[in-house]
């Protein structure tokens, strides 16, 4: 079976639960500009690393991700969730949320907008807004920080997106992938955990044309990197800053579960440049896991509470131990169905190993394995 869930209580940042071992805080100082760092220089990256500060204290964090989750006005998970008098354990598996809520950071895709404002963009067939109040469902789950960077986002313009942006803020819920301008939007998000800077940041890269604004200099828009020089140089700077630095790209083709030649393309670059941890959406299915240079791509997460349709979907763990200076990462899946409008664990031991070896199918050529707890493996690396 799966690792026992955590006894201890909900971890979330500026929420009323349990104290967090998890604090945000500003940009390190690195101690050389890390814009050096993207200089082309082998010398000045490695100086960059090697002035990291690293630490002996003892690690035991649990990083949580999900999928797609949407709480738009029309959507049947918001109607759902409002039939059960907006009681969010009838939508998500208790087993589920205690994960979520016990995770030291857990992150989703937040797939829609906050507002009450703006107007649904011109000749796209699904636009996606929700009542501000809806953000207690985040709340309620223990989400600590969302993605931002996908084609949802800006579906009514860019009033409801500066909404959006002010209802996470206001709810103490943290955002990467759009901003205000372009060095908001590409910003990276750090944390310090007990004993370990954690770095989160976020770029969606599926419109080859520009039907989600992207952010420009002066002008609110989400991180676009379908040229994606400006993502290689943020994964770096984390890079120099964190300790654990985590990639959530919004990429792929929707409904389809083989992989474009630029996600694993551009999976590896960000791995190359710094990434410890690729993680996807867009596809709103599942697909595959690879394990690159020793550090694992989870290509999408698909949708975790979208919408009715009945979908494998899953919550993915990585568990970091160690120390910092020798830091051993632990990727495992819980695995769960989204029917009917809820989510819900798979319990049964026969419906584990099922979803366990259309995982390793999904990830056919990449060499995974999974075992009977879901822990992730490779059989050789990249």
């Amino acid at each position: 079976m799966l690792l026992a869930v955590l006894a201890v209580a909900a971890v979330v940042f500026f929420c009323s639960h349990a104290e967090s071992k998890m604090r945000r805080i500003a940009q390190p100082a690195a101690p050389v500009e890390a814009a050096a760092a993207v200089d082309g220089t082998g010398a000045a990256y490695a100086q960059l690393e090697a002035t990291t500060t690293t630490t002996a204290e003892t690690i035991d964090e649990t990083l949580c991700f999900d999928g797609n989750i949407c709480v738009s006005d029309d959507a049947r998970t918001t109607a759902y969730w409002i039939e059960q008098d907006r009681d969010i354990t009838q939508c998500i598996d208790p087993v589920l949320s205690s994960y979520m809520r016990s995770a030291d950071l857990c992150f989703v895709n937040n797939e829609f907008q906050y507002s009450t404002r703006g107007t649904a963009l011109v000749g796209k067939p699904f636009t996606f807004r929700g009542d501000p109040e809806n953000v207690c469902v985040l709340e309620d789950l223990g989400v600590d920080a969302v993605s931002l960077a996908n084609n949802h986002v800006y579906d009514f313009d860019e009033d409801a997106l500066l909404d959006t942006m002010d209802t996470l803020e206001d709810a103490g819920i943290a955002y990467v992938g759009a901003g205000e301008n372009l060095e908001e939007a590409s910003s990276i998000l750090y944390y310090e955990l007990d004993g370990i800077t954690v770095a989160l940041l976020s770029g969606t890269r599926i419109e080859w044309t520009e039907e989600t604004k992207g952010a420009m200099q002066t002008e609110p828009g989400v991180f676009r990197t379908v040229d994606p020089t400006l993502l290689y140089e943020r994964i770096k700077e984390a890079a120099v800053n964190a300790d654990y630095v985590v990639a959530y790209m919004h990429w792929g083709i929707e409904a389809v579960t083989w992989l474009e030649d630029y996600q694993v393309e551009t999976g590896h670059q960000l791995i190359e440049c710094g990434a410890d941890a690729v993680i996807g959406d867009h596809p709103h299915i599942l697909q595959g896991i690879e394990y690159y240079q020793g550090k694992p791509i989870l290509y999408s997460m698909g949708n975790y509470w979208f919408n009715g349709n009945t979908m494998d979907t899953m919550l993915a763990q990585l568990h970091l131990t160690g120390t910092a200076d020798d830091l051993e990462v632990e990727l495992q899946l819980v695995p769960a169905r989204q029917t009917a409008c809820q989510v819900e664990y798979l319990e049964a031991v026969e419906e584990q190993g099922t979803f366990y070896r259309q995982m390793e199918s999904l990830s056919y050529g990449f060499g995974i394995q999974i075992d009977a707890d879901g822990v992730v493996t490779a059989e050789t690396d990249s």
